[in-house]
């Protein structure tokens, strides 16, 4: 099955295999994925303060369509003069039908939890077409709207993601503008992953945000 985008961008990048849970029912089939990166970056932003992220993620998916799956990542941030290590847990679910070889239709529902407290729930609705992808996600905590379009093609044996995403609720992540809180914010990313062996991926990654700096990552993904 052509796996939906979740929210996070570097799993959109991704490329994992899928195992069979056993060889006599092969309905359900397994993937994951295990990630050390150099930044965690989510919509244009850091949220590691541009430091090493640890990630995993896991999904069992469904011949009729439906999946579940859950995955974890480290990240960092400055409260006052003290830096703050903590992790994220998501857990997630949806469902995914190709209508044709070219058109396919998803909608995903998933659970942000922080290990510092506090969790969130994002839905998001998607269609592929051929190697486009258009999602729209709502995030039910902060009642904000996110909108991307990622369109991915080959490039030296490896595959380039070229995304744009649109915040149309901005000021619910009060980004500044001059002073001001800003009503929208778009970003724009390219995302790069070239196979170096069987199950072992180089990740790139270079984005821009409206409202924030650059930001770029390298990192490893063992596929499993």
């Amino acid at each position: 099955m052509k796996k939906l985008l979740l929210a996070s961008c570097i799993m959109a990048m991704t490329v994992t295999t899928s195992q069979p849970v056993s060889a006599e029912e092969s309905q359900f089939t397994t993937s994951g994925v295990m990630m050390g990166l150099s930044n965690y970056l989510w919509r244009g932003q850091t949220i590691s303060d541009d430091k090493p992220s640890l990630q995993a993620d896991l999904m069992v998916e469904h011949d009729s369509g439906f999946y579940l799956g859950t995955s974890f990542e480290t990240y960092r941030y400055e409260d006052a003069d003290t830096v703050v290590k903590d992790y994220e847990i998501d857990y997630y679910g949806g469902y995914y039908l190709m209508a044709t070889d070219d058109l396919g239709f998803g909608f995903n529902a998933m659970k942000y939890t922080y290990g510092d407290g506090g969790d969130t729930v994002e839905y998001a609705l998607s269609v592929d077409y051929q190697a486009m992808n258009l999602a729209v996600n709502y995030d039910q905590d902060v009642e904000a709207w996110y909108t991307e379009l990622n369109y991915s093609f080959p490039l030296f044996n490896g595959s380039l993601v070229a995304h744009a995403g649109l915040f149309t609720d901005a000021e619910a992540y009060e980004f500044d503008d001059n002073g001001k809180v800003a009503d929208t914010a778009y970003d724009i990313a390219l995302r790069y992953s070239y196979p170096l062996l069987s199950q072992l991926d180089l990740m790139l990654e270079a984005s821009y945000h409206e409202f924030n700096d650059d930001h770029y990552m390298v990192g490893l993904a063992y596929n499993f």
